[in-house]
């Protein structure tokens, strides 16, 4: 092997990486904050709609089956938080 050819062959090598540092899971995490009330909302895919039609063959479909996603995992979030008693309460409704 020629010395240039040596020279490229060491220059092309990379330091060894660092290893991150451990971490101590066993540490102390400290306080959490308070507990946030979920609020229900009234209509759960409005964020989806404004994004449109998706760009497919059948956009049209394709929102209808997403929305009913959508709408099925806001009724078991807002099932779960009932569950938890983390509901927000209306002050009107007392």
């Amino acid at each position: 092997m020629s010395q240039s050819a040596r020279r490229a062959t060491n220059r092309s090598r990379r330091p060894p990486a660092k290893r991150p540092a451990p971490i101590d899971v066993w540490r102390n995490p400290g306080t959490l904050p308070e507990i946030e009330r979920i609020t229900v909302t009234g209509e759960p895919g409005a964020v989806l709609r404004s994004l449109g039609d998706p760009p497919m063959h059948d956009g049209a479909a394709a929102t209808k089956y997403f929305t009913m996603v959508v709408h099925r995992a806001a009724a078991i979030a807002t099932a779960l938080a009932f569950s938890a008693d983390l509901l927000a309460t209306d002050p009107d409704d007392d």
